[in-house]
């Protein structure tokens, strides 16, 4: 005899309780670092053409070091002198006074601002530094580029450079790192010899020398992440194959008469897939932050290019006069790595049924 248990029709998503439903289930997400990486990198990195308001690599430098928009101009008190009469000791010494002071910008002639008149010993504001404008909304470097423009550009860069890495060291990792784990003895042997010897080796160092003798190029880059990078996913992924290999249903498939390749494709891998997209989540902000530090070390992406570590490093020189050169992309640097380690220990407990408590 069959029992009938009466179910609960869900409400509607127009009534209260379905938009309630609806809340608590948008809940479950990182809405913060979600909006903040569409807003700074991934929008601006597909639509940089239509959103930069100016060409990230073509500057004025009849506008180079414009502040902020928000900032006005600055004026300083100066006081004004004026041609002195030889004839006495007393104005002789007025004289040098006078010069010295328009020597080292203390005062100006007499004529005063904007071609005003003024007295002999008056006190005038001139102008020292204009202010900003809404044509440069961030400001703009010292080779009269905008930085805005060359923001959202470097948006797209550093995801091109940190997906492109990340794509061909996971594969290769990957790849690798299966074998090892699965038929061990001198395969094993032979990985984690490289392993080691990637772990050990110093990736600022080769690619100082590689900008040294190839120039600064966006394919050294790519090629110094990817030998530094794949190791990270080899040694993972080798230590949950062990685990894995060591299930009964691995057993019952060599069995069956399932081939070695069958074996790592359909059993092994999916197993290790969710390892491999949180890891993966986890080294973009890794290889961002990367990129830019090569790039601020003159051994990334070359000029004109627009990379955020370029940007930083163009206004180091220039921090205390124009702090917004610097400050803009290292800011877009930070959200961004932020909101990457924050979507990838989400995704972690999202996929590891542990972390859920399963």
């Amino acid at each position: 005899m069959a029992i009938a248990v009466p179910t609960r029709e869900r409400a509607p998503w127009y009534t209260p309780a379905g938009v309630w439903r609806g809340v608590k289930e948008v809940r479950r997400y990182p809405l913060l670092p979600i909006t903040v990486l569409l807003v700074v990198l991934i929008i601006p990195a597909i639509f940089a053409e239509w959103i930069a308001p100016h060409d990230p690599r073509v500057g004025n430098l009849a506008e180079r070091l414009v502040p902020p928009a928000w900032e006005g101009d600055k004026a300083a008190v100066k006081t004004v002198v004026d041609k002195i009469n030889r004839a006495n000791v007393q104005n002789e010494i007025l004289l040098s006074d006078a010069q010295r002071k328009i020597r080292i910008g203390e005062a100006t002639l007499a004529g005063g601002a904007e071609g005003k008149a003024v007295a002999l010993g008056d006190q005038v504001e001139i102008v020292t530094k204009r202010g900003g404008s809404t044509k440069h909304l961030l400001g703009t470097d010292k080779n009269g580029m905008d930085i805005l423009s060359r923001i959202i550009h470097g948006a797209r860069l550093a995801l091109i450079v940190s997906l492109m890495a990340i794509a061909v060291s996971g594969v290769i990792g990957t790849s690798l790192g299966i074998l090892a784990g699965y038929f061990g003895g001198w395969i094993d042997i032979i990985v984690m010899r490289l392993v080691d010897i990637s772990l050990s080796m110093s990736l600022v160092l080769v690619a100082l020398v590689l900008a040294a003798t190839l120039g600064p190029r966006i394919e050294n880059v790519l090629a110094v992440i990817c030998v530094f990078l794949w190791s990270r996913y080899a040694r993972l992924v080798r230590g949950e194959t062990l685990a894995i290999k060591a299930h009964d249903y691995i057993a019952r498939s060599r069995v069956a008469g399932s081939s070695h390749i069958r074996i790592m494709v359909h059993h092994i891998f999916p197993n290790l897939f969710n390892t491999v997209i949180v890891l993966a989540t986890l080294q973009i902000g890794y290889v961002i932050l990367l990129e830019a530090g090569l790039s601020f070390l003159g051994a990334g992406i070359p000029r004109p290019n627009p990379a955020w570590g370029l940007m930083v490093s163009d206004g180091r020189e220039l921090i205390i006069e124009a702090w917004w050169v610097s400050f803009f992309p290292g800011v877009a640097i930070l959200l961004v790595v932020l909101t990457m380690n924050l979507l990838g220990d989400w995704l972690r407990d999202r996929l590891d049924p542990k972390q859920r408590q399963v």
